[in-house]
């Protein structure tokens, strides 16, 4: 038995095969596990709200940057959460929680990477900033007591 093909070429659909992003360098992925590790060491923060700074790291990466624009596009956002001239005091108080908080930040700065190959050298400056914070205000690496927004939580000294 002879077998005929009812299907013309006009109504197949042609499937454009999916590329997966680039992964980040290991330079890029080794200083967002370093934030990470840190905000992970935090206690309970208060939630952000929309008009914190570090809300704009919740909505979602722009998908239609150009890569050489890209790191003009975070940078900002960067400096306007962790600002020149802003003390270490400063930039504690604004650190928040919640589905807006450090989280979604460092989520935002994973995905936002990796689309667009930020180079781990861009990022660690501020990023080492922003952990130093985190270790100085309150996850010191000595037994100590973070009372930060009213909290009283005990850290073990680290090995």
């Amino acid at each position: 038995m002879e077998s005929t093909s009812q299907c013309s070429r006009s109504h197949v659909t042609e499937v454009t095969p999916r590329t997966a992003l680039p992964a980040p360098n290991i330079h890029t992925v080794n200083v967002l596990a370093m934030l990470e590790k840190a905000v992970g060491n935090l206690p309970e923060l208060p939630d952000a709200c929309e008009s914190d700074e570090i809300a704009v790291f919740a909505e979602s990466i722009p998908t239609d940057l150009a890569r050489e624009d890209a790191w003009e596009h975070l940078d900002p956002m960067l400096n306007r959460f962790l600002g020149f001239g802003k003390t270490d005091a400063s930039i504690y108080d604004e650190l928040r929680g919640g589905a807006r908080g450090l989280a979604a930040m460092v989520q935002y700065l994973k995905d936002f990477t990796s689309r667009y190959q930020i180079d781990g050298a861009l990022l660690e400056g501020k990023i080492q900033r922003l952990v130093n914070v985190i270790k100085t205000q309150c996850v010191a690496i000595t037994r100590t007591k973070c009372t930060h927004f009213g909290l009283h939580w005990t850290y073990a000294a680290r090995a």
